[in-house]
C-alpha cells in the first residue's frame, strides 16, 4: 500500500513539475502582442460592469477608445479587437464575452463581411487573437473549423501553444529571457492605438456610385447573422460599425445598410460623407494608413460615437460611482500614457 502511495506522489509531483515548467516555456516563447494582451485582459472586468461591447478588426483596435467615452458620457466599454478578425472568431468572442458581462449595446465592426477568409494564410492573425482567450466551448468551436480547414494546424498547438512557438528558442535568449504572463488588466480597454502620421487622401471619386456589386462573403454573413440573433435572444441592441478606411465603396456601404435594416439593428458607416463632415476626419493628420486612423483620428472617431450611442441607447453614467472607482483610476493612467490629460 505504501509502495503504490509512493508512486502516486512521485507521479503527482513530476506532473506538477512539467506544468510549471512548460508554462514557464510558453511565456517565453509566446509573442507578446498586444491584441492577445487586450482580449485577454477582458476577463478581469467586473462581471455585468460593461454597458458597451465592441468585436471586429483592426479598424476598431486602432480607432475607438472605450476610456475617451467614459471620460465624456461615464458609459463603459470594452472592444475585444484583432487585425483581420475571422468571423468565427468575432462570434466566439462575442459569445463568449455575453458569459461574463451583458451590455446594453453590442457594436459589432462590419468590414469582414466582404472578404474570405484564409485560414492557413493568415494563421498569425488567428493565433494573435485566439491566444488571448481562454479554452472555452467557443475557443473549441473556432479550433475545429481552423484545423478542419487546413491540415497544417493542430488542436494541440491551440491548446498549448508551446506547441507551436517551440522554434522560437532561436530568437529568445534564454539567459535573459523572463516568462511574460498574459496581461491581466488594461487601462486602455481593447484601444491599441497609433501614434505615427501618415498624410493621406481620399481616392478620386471616393465612396461615389460605381455600377460595381458589393458580395458578402458566405460564410462572414453567416455568422454575423448568427451573432445578431444572438444578441437578439439576450435583449442587446445591436449596431453594425464601419470605422474610416479608404479602400471601403459607395455600394459596399449600401449593401450593409440594406443588410441592417433587414436584420432590424442600426449601421453608422463612418466613410459616408454627412459623418465625415460631422467628425471632421483630416486625411493629412488623422490617419497611420488608408485603413486605420491614428490616435488623433481616433479621439475624434470616439467624441463622434460616444455621443451617438449616449443619444441613442441612453446610456448610463457611472462616473463618480464607487463601484466604478477603477475606472477613474485606469482613465487617469490613460490619459497620462497617451498624453491626452
Amino acid at each position: 500500500m505504501g509502495k503504490k502511495i509512493n508512486i502516486i506522489a512521485r507521479c503527482s509531483a513530476f506532473c506538477l513539475v512539467f506544468v510549471l515548467v512548460f508554462g514557464q516555456f510558453t511565456q517565453m516563447y509566446r509573442r507578446n502582442d498586444d491584441e492577445t494582451n487586450e482580449i485577454h485582459a477582458f476577463y478581469d472586468e467586473p462581471k455585468d460592469s460593461l454597458d458597451v461591447l465592441y468585436i471586429g478588426s483592426s479598424p476598431l483596435l486602432r480607432g475607438v477608445s472605450s476610456m475617451l467615452m467614459y471620460q465624456d458620457h461615464g458609459f463603459t466599454g470594452y472592444a475585444r479587437a484583432s487585425a483581420l478578425q475571422a468571423p468565427s472568431v468575432s462570434y466566439g468572442l462575442l459569445a463568449e464575452s455575453l458569459e461574463y458581462q451583458n451590455p446594453e449595446v453590442v457594436v459589432l465592426v462590419c468590414d469582414n463581411l466582404f472578404q474570405s477568409y484564409d485560414y492557413a494564410e493568415q494563421e498569425g492573425d488567428m493565433r494573435r487573437a485566439m491566444d488571448g482567450m481562454k479554452l472555452s466551448t467557443y475557443k473549441w468551436e473556432i479550433i475545429q473549423e481552423v484545423t478542419a480547414a487546413d491540415e497544417r494546424q493542430t488542436t494541440l498547438s491551440y491548446v498549448f501553444p508551446l506547441f507551436r512557438y517551440h522554434e522560437r528558442w532561436k530568437e529568445v535568449n534564454l539567459a535573459d529571457a523572463e516568462p511574460r504572463p498574459l496581461m491581466k488588466h488594461s487601462i486602455k480597454k481593447g484601444h491599441v492605438y497609433l501614434r505615427d502620421i501618415s498624410s493621406q487622401a481620399y481616392p478620386d471619386g471616393f465612396m461615389e456610385p460605381t455600377g460595381e456589386t458589393a458580395v458578402f462573403d458566405e460564410s462572414a454573413l453567416a455568422y454575423t447573422e448568427k451573432s445578431i440573433a444572438l444578441c437578439k435572444e439576450k435583449g442587446i441592441d445591436v449596431v453594425l460599425l464601419h470605422l474610416p478606411k479608404m479602400s471601403w465603396t459607395y455600394e459596399k456601404s449600401q449593401a450593409m445598410e440594406t443588410f441592417a435594416e433587414e436584420q432590424g439593428v442600426d449601421y453608422v458607416d463612418f466613410d459616408t460623407e454627412e459623418i465625415r463632415t460631422q467628425v471632421g476626419l483630416d486625411p493629412a493628420v488623422d490617419y497611420y494608413d488608408q485603413g486605420h486612423v491614428n490616435l488623433t483620428g481616433s479621439v475624434k472617431v470616439s467624441e463622434w460615437l460616444g455621443n451617438y450611442l449616449d443619444q441613442t441607447y441612453d446610456l448610463p453614467d457611472h462616473r463618480g460611482e464607487e463601484a466604478y472607482a477603477q475606472w477613474d483610476i485606469d482613465l487617469q493612467a490613460y490619459l497620462e500614457r497617451t498624453g491626452l490629460s
